[in-house]
């Protein structure tokens, strides 16, 4: 974070039980099944209108592109619930007026996504009203009516997803891509402690 993104906004890490160190950190110690219980009680202890989520299985990869995370929160209003920041993988996304960004579809695969991206907090507490897992929320795709954008430029934050190439942490396991980030960035590792993902 502090390398790749110089002059973030304020970091909360909200989890179980665990203290970050480094920032803020939310305690509510519900188990994966209640994540997204987890998650509003969480937002309701922030101010901020607007929320990036990333999910706590990403690395930051490369510089993050603030002018396009600037301009996406500019433009996060009316019916728009999330600009999502992964790159456009669906040929049914629709060109738009919004530079750098794609429509999706309602009814498309993935249509809402809690991978990385900038959120309307009131509609994603909307998203998020039922007690699940962070998977669930993506297979149920409620999109509530609101309406999602995606990515049709370069990467605006780089945590190593390309298109279904897991990445980072799979279910508590490593995938197999991160020896090599790591080893670039320095960082070392027991991988015995959590395994890889096959």
């Amino acid at each position: 974070m502090e390398k790749y993104w110089k002059g973030h906004p304020k970091v909360i890490y909200s989890t179980e039980s665990i203290k970050n160190p480094y920032y803020t950190t939310i305690n509510k110690n519900y188990p994966i099944e209640k994540w997204t219980k987890r998650v509003r009680e969480t937002l309701e202890e922030i101010d901020d209108e607007q929320i990036l989520i990333m999910i706590d299985d990403c690395f930051i990869r490369n510089t993050v592109d603030k002018k396009r995370i600037k301009y996406a929160s500019e433009n996060l209003n009316g019916n728009i619930a999330m600009f999502n920041f992964e790159k456009s993988f669906d040929e049914t996304d629709e060109d738009c007026e919004l530079e750098g960004f794609k429509k999706r579809k309602h009814g498309s695969s993935y249509e809402l996504s809690i991978m990385c991206g900038l959120w309307n907090k009131d509609k994603l507490m909307e998203v998020l009203k039922e007690d699940s897992s962070p998977w669930d929320v993506e297979y149920r795709q409620k999109n509530c009516g609101f309406d999602y954008y995606i990515n049709s430029g370069e990467y605006i934050i780089d945590w190593g997803y390309k298109t279904w190439n897991p990445v980072g942490l799979i279910k508590g396991k490593w995938g197999r891509e991160i020896v090599t980030f790591f080893e670039k960035e320095g960082i070392e590792v027991d991988y015995e402690k959590r395994g890889f993902s096959y």
